[in-house]
């Protein structure tokens, strides 16, 4: 196994031992290693959730943010960026962000036209 994988598993079993602030090294130093896909997907999921949790929203939501740009189509992402947003103060982006998920992966039974028109036109 090579070092980056080795230091994402440490991170990943950290962070399940909600040792979040020793998970974040470790991540980092994954990352900066270099990971595959879909295991960097999860490292920088991990690594913006652990920031999060021990309230360093601005690094989460850049973490985020820039894994969101990577990685679009990842509602996982997604959900874990609106979590930080809302956490750092931004729950207006952060609703409009659940809501688009929920538009875009959620069967509302017809009423995804009107969810829609409100969640453009929250204020």
């Amino acid at each position: 196994m090579d070092l980056a994988r080795q230091r994402f598993d440490e991170a990943c079993a950290h962070d399940r031992a909600g040792r979040e602030e020793e998970a974040i090294p470790c991540y980092e130093e994954a990352l900066s290693l270099g990971l595959p896909d879909p295991v960097r997907r999860q490292a920088l999921l991990g690594l913006g959730s652990s920031y999060r949790n021990v309230l360093r929203h601005a690094d989460a939501i850049a973490v985020l943010e820039g894994a969101v740009a990577d990685y679009p189509d990842d509602p996982a992402l997604r959900v874990f960026l609106a979590l930080a947003l809302w956490s750092g103060g931004r729950e207006r982006e952060a609703f409009a962000s659940m809501g688009q998920i929920v538009l875009e992966h959620a069967d509302l039974g017809g009423y995804e036209r009107a969810a829609g028109f409100y969640l453009r036109h929250l204020d």
